[in-house]
């Protein structure tokens, strides 16, 4: 059995939905294009996947192309970043920026992957800081805001 059928097997509901072609499909790569107006359904169908036990690797949103959520296994993982580094206030984030078989540079932040992927290394990088620099000034507003007497 293949994972595209197990994964169907799975998540299809014959009564109660979602229904394929309806709620979602499955495209000739193996990602499942989930309708935008219906995040829901994307967010159940992830949780069912991971859940099962049934795949080594987590359902994860892969990109948002248009007006579809895309989801697909993530086989990135367990690969070796070729960028990491520690970011935010206190350097508590790990950011890394892996590599998928198509070139794409794809961001985890502790180990969870964003949905954000890129074509260069620069970008990617880049993205990372400007993260870094965001989250620095709000834990420092916030601490600032915790220390106050009022």
């Amino acid at each position: 059995m293949t994972p595209n059928s197990q994964l169907l097997d799975i998540i299809s509901d014959p009564i109660l939905g979602p229904f394929e072609g309806e709620d979602f499909c499955i495209d000739e790569q193996g990602y499942i294009q989930v309708y935008d107006s219906n995040p829901k359904v994307a967010a159940m169908i992830m949780r069912k996947a991971n859940t099962s036990g049934l795949f080594p690797v987590n359902l994860v949103k892969v990109a948002h192309k248009g007006d579809t959520i895309i989801l697909g296994f993530d086989n990135l993982s367990t690969t070796e970043p070729v960028f990491a580094n520690q970011i935010g206030y206190q350097k508590s984030v790990l950011a890394e920026v892996k590599v998928s078989e198509d070139g794409k540079f794809c961001i985890y932040l502790d180990k969870r992957r964003s949905a954000r992927t890129f074509a260069k290394l620069t970008s990617a990088k880049t993205f990372v800081k400007r993260l870094d620099k965001d989250l620095q000034t709000v834990g420092e507003t916030v601490a600032t805001y915790e220390e106050s007497d009022d």
